[in-house]
């Protein structure tokens, strides 16, 4: 029987919204029931931000500092490493709906290219078939807008994605409040999704005995933040969680998340609530097309030789910590949500060990039985998603913040690599150490202090326990980052 993968990420999604992982609010229906048939992995984390970087460690099983893909349009070299190519090689014509956010190395462009002089991440990764590429929208999807009958001045990208504001204006509430200009069906998200059933009903008609492969890539519930009816009546603001954030934190102590948090995002209470319940909107809308989805694979009869993949690119904030989107160092946008479901495996597992974001591509590898690239660094986690006790996962996680772009915007002269980041975070403790040795490291003990808000390293009694993780995230980086010519010149000489 052919066996056939479905690859979703969506786009800045939190690990803890979802009502499988605890969350009493958000109504995931369809993937709450993904996870009682699958794996759920509650220890998922990141290893770069913003989306383009991610999206690059994820499809390529590779740490930032071996990409050295550092920010959205920054070029990938040795693209061709990625899963979909490895598939491709293996006789696999693995396809994509959504995008990648990939820029090609100049290197490899003839001369003459548009992207040798425009920075360009609209791009598909060697290896898949670019199905349907849309991000935020597409001219296929306004073009069919305009034949359901929606007016010109709606078909552009500014308009479709603000909401339909009364004349009067927003009063107490966020402009997010407020719905979107179109109907749940003529939704961006729906588009996307009847692009993939689609696919998913031509792929299963062709019966091809290797089967596909999709990756599936969706923007919710990433800005723009809008919502159409009913979902963007679906929560009320009161009941919103408390977010992550003490009063003091709009003073902060140490330089790095003083300048990050900054003026803070919506002190204002209500405002904070506008957008929980804006952000929970967006992801009902996005598990109800998931839904559609899953259905075509039952209705075409591929649900029982499919795998699914759920994961994101990265987390929101929240308003923890006074910050919103993504980035730095904080858990409520390092943590992400992951679900394996594997058809032959024992379903309803639950896992607490650490998992990586570079661990989903060799896990799609194995399960179809392809060789995993020499310079993957991630491990799969098929061991576990079919319940071998053998199968360790991680002990903890990695991950780097490249935030040299937005350093430059305040000092055009400063030196670009001060501007650096990484992460060591375990069960016990987080450590954070910065290439800039004016800023000092911060620990958090996230036994007593899950929150994140008590950094302890510059206390004597913690001074063992800041140099032990320091260590570990050295011997990390001297094993993971780019040793590209050194991999190609090894296979020479020790055969």
């Amino acid at each position: 029987m052919a066996r056939n993968v479905l690859f979703i990420l969506a786009d800045q999604f939190r690990a803890d919204c979802l009502g499988v992982a605890g969350n009493e609010v958000v109504q995931t229906p369809n993937l709450d029931q993904l996870a009682r048939e699958g794996a759920l992995f509650r220890n998922c984390f990141n290893q770069a931000a913003p989306c383009g970087p991610s999206r690059a460690c994820i499809y390529t099983s590779r740490y930032l500092c071996s990409t050295r893909s550092i920010n959205n349009q920054t070029p990938l070299r040795d693209a061709e490493e990625n899963y979909g190519y490895a598939l491709q090689q293996a006789g696999y014509d693995p396809g994509l709906i959504g995008y990648n956010d990939y820029t090609v190395d100049p290197a490899v462009l003839p001369p003459g290219d548009r992207r040798l002089r425009e920075l360009d991440y609209a791009n598909v990764l060697p290896g898949f078939e670019r199905v349907y590429y849309h991000e935020y929208d597409s001219v296929e999807y306004f073009a069919w807008l305009k034949e359901q009958g929606y007016p010109d001045e709606l078909l552009n990208h500014a308009a479709i994605h603000s909401p339909n504001v009364p004349e009067e204006g927003p009063g107490e509430h966020l402009p997010c409040h407020f719905p979107a200009h179109y109907k749940a069906e003529h939704s961006e998200c729906r588009f996307v999704t009847d692009k993939a059933r689609e696919y998913i009903r031509t792929r299963g008609e062709n019966d091809n005995e290797k089967g596909w492969v999709l990756s599936l890539n969706y923007i919710k519930p990433h800005p723009p933040n809008i919502n159409c009816e009913p979902y963007s009546e679906m929560y009320d603001s009161a009941d919103m969680p408390t977010a992550a954030r003490q009063p003091e934190e709009l003073d902060h102590p140490h330089p790095f998340v003083r300048a990050a948090i900054g003026e803070g995002q919506h002190k204002d209470e209500q405002h904070l609530r506008d957008f929980m319940a804006c952000y929970y909107g967006m992801i009902s809308e996005l598990d109800d097309n998931l839904g559609l989805v899953f259905d075509e694979l039952k209705r075409t009869g591929q649900w029982d030789n499919t795998l699914i993949v759920f994961s994101a690119d990265h987390g929101e904030y929240l308003g923890d910590h006074y910050m919103v989107g993504k980035g730095n160092l904080f858990d409520g946008a390092m943590h992400t949500p992951c679900i394996v479901r594997d058809p032959g495996a024992v379903p309803g597992q639950t896992h607490d060990g650490f998992v990586e974001a570079i661990d989903l591509a060799p896990t799609v590898l194995e399960w179809l039985g392809v060789e995993v690239p020499g310079r993957f660094q991630g491990k799969s986690l098929m061991g576990a998603v079919r319940g071998d006790e053998d199968h360790a996962l991680r002990t903890e996680i990695h991950y780097e913040f490249d935030y040299r772009s937005a350093a430059r915007q305040l000092d055009p002269e400063t030196d670009m690599d001060q501007h650096l980041l990484w992460v060591v975070r375990d069960a016990e403790y987080k450590y954070v150490h910065f290439a800039d040795e004016r800023v000092p490291p911060l620990l958090f003990d996230l036994k007593s202090d899950p929150g994140e808000f008590e950094n302890l390293a510059d206390r004597p009694e913690h001074a063992a326990t800041a140099l032990a993780y320091c260590q570990r995230l050295l011997r990390w980086r001297m094993r993971h980052e780019d040793q590209r010519m050194e991999s190609w010149s090894a296979q020479f000489r020790y055969g």
